[in-house]
């Protein structure tokens, strides 16, 4: 105890895994649970599975509406280089 303050709890860490964007519509993952790996993936499977996990972790439903509809956007008519 230290003046009168209870000890903390020791901090434990769940990896649930990895999700990286490499670019050009690819993704690199591997999920765990633990240390007992679950999957791996790696290319466009891994990409969709990072584009479902990014929204979902949006905190507000008008954000993830946002983002989907960038994405779409951006998928039929490309990226917006304009400069102002």
């Amino acid at each position: 105890l230290t003046r009168g303050l209870e000890e903390a709890p020791p901090f434990t860490f769940l990896n649930l895994g990895l999700l990286a964007y490499v670019g050009g519509g690819e993704a690199l993952n591997q999920v765990k649970l633990g240390d007992v790996p679950i999957f791996n993936y790696a290319g466009e499977i891994a990409f969709a599975l990072w584009k479902t996990v990014y929204l979902s972790k949006q905190a507000a439903t008008r954000n993830q509406a946002l983002i989907a509809f960038d994405w779409f956007r951006t998928e039929l008519f490309g990226r917006d280089i304009t400069r102002l």
